[in-house]
């Protein structure tokens, strides 16, 4: 299976930055959102039914794009997540998305009405060893771009050791070659440790077929193998 790189695209079709949701209006939910940001998967958050679209283009432009993916802004940024439509949602629900993740029920108004959304949590520093458990480390791939050499870890722990090793003597760090899944997953976030989240080719498609709008994919510059155990 083939993997791409997903984001949301930094410009809307007019070429305007896209916007963002973001809450700034409404007080008292810093400390939620720091849970979120952290990985905590909170099970009492109220449903918030007044983000709305911004971004720093002119205010005439914030409500131009209707997406099904924002990013955050504001008080909002530190969630490490997504803002996604129901029709989205539907769709991921659908799909293997590594574990945790959580959708929290919200509300957008745009143009005047309201459209339900939700906060798609997939990363956070309390659950960031769950989610490289997927990844195979004795098998995957990296180089030392100091000296090309090839090296292998036993797991996060161990690579961060090194990586931090070798950032301190050479100022550089590891470059992926390959990436070895333990499962065929259609999303899996790695953002909060190698800077990237990929996506399958079926969700790719999925994501063209069912015209999900807001979302743009790259090429990776490494490989990415499922190798499922029996």
């Amino acid at each position: 299976m083939k993997y791409y790189k997903i984001a949301p695209k930094l410009n809307n079709d007019n070429g305007r930055i896209s916007s963002s949701a973001s809450v700034d209006n409404l007080p008292g939910l810093e400390n939620e959102f720091e849970k979120i940001r952290y990985g905590e998967i909170v099970e009492s958050f109220p449903i918030i039914d007044s983000f709305y679209l911004e971004s720093f283009d002119d205010e005439k432009y914030w409500e131009y794009q209707l997406n099904d993916i924002h990013s955050f802004i504001g008080k909002a940024k530190v969630i490490t997540g997504w803002f996604i439509s129901e029709k989205l949602k539907k769709l991921f629900s659908d799909l293997k998305i590594s574990q945790p993740h959580y959708f929290y029920s919200g509300k957008l108004l745009y143009h005047d009405e309201i459209y339900k959304y939700f906060i798609f949590q997939f990363l956070g520093k309390d659950i960031y060893k769950e989610l490289t458990s997927y990844i195979d480390f004795s098998k995957s791939e990296f180089i030392n771009p100091a000296t090309e050499e090839l090296h292998f870890f036993n797991d996060i722990d161990h690579y961060a050791e090194k990586s931090e090793e070798l950032y301190f003597e050479k100022d550089t760090d590891f470059v992926k070659k390959k990436i070895v899944l333990k499962d065929d997953l259609d999303f899996f976030p790695m953002q909060s440790f190698f800077k990237d989240n990929i996506a399958s080719e079926r969700l790719k498609q999925l994501i063209k077929e069912n015209e999900i709008t807001g979302f743009e994919f790259s090429e990776l510059d490494y490989e990415v193998v499922v190798e499922v155990d029996k």
